[in-house]
């Protein structure tokens, strides 16, 4: 259609005439077609296809930035799970070896009461020996003296 046509309908108002001589016959069926399935006027059909291209180049704008950034994502978490994994390990680790530690202890105290009353017994036995000598006196100042130079009185 020419410029004078597509004036003459904007000045009618015909909507429909300036879609038709701006796009051509076969869009227009199509553009009709497609009101008709949506339930929805030209005018509205026609901003729904291009907020469907709107929205395909904007897909295809940022679609591998996206991809990029899912990858970067999931090696990220996968990372994280590394980590996790190995953190668990160390913890396991240091478990055992409390455990071992807490053993060892439990040994070493066990080793001290055994060894405290064999001493308690020999001590207890020497006693006995050294009240039946007849040098008990002697002995006695002996061990009282010693005792005062390990203490630093003497």
């Amino acid at each position: 259609m020419n410029e004078r046509r597509i004036r003459s309908a904007l000045v009618s108002g015909d909507a429909r005439t300036v879609v038709h001589a701006r796009i051509g016959a076969d869009r227009c069926e199509v553009l009709d077609e497609l009101a008709k399935r949506q339930g929805v006027s030209q005018t509205q059909a026609l901003r729904n296809l291009l907020d469907d291209a709107r929205e395909r180049m904007a897909e295809e704008n940022f679609g591998p930035r996206l991809d990029a950034l899912a990858r970067t994502l999931t090696g990220v978490v996968e990372q994280q799970a590394r980590h996790a994994t190995r953190i668990e390990a160390v913890v396991a680790i240091i478990r055992k070896v409390e455990e071992g530690q807490a053993e060892r202890e439990a040994q070493i105290l066990q080793t001290l009461a055994v060894l405290t009353s064999l001493a308690q017994h020999i001590y207890a036995y020497l006693m006995g020996v050294v009240e039946s000598s007849p040098r008990a006196a002697d002995i006695t100042a002996s061990g009282k003296a010693k005792l005062q130079t390990l203490r630093g009185e003497g």
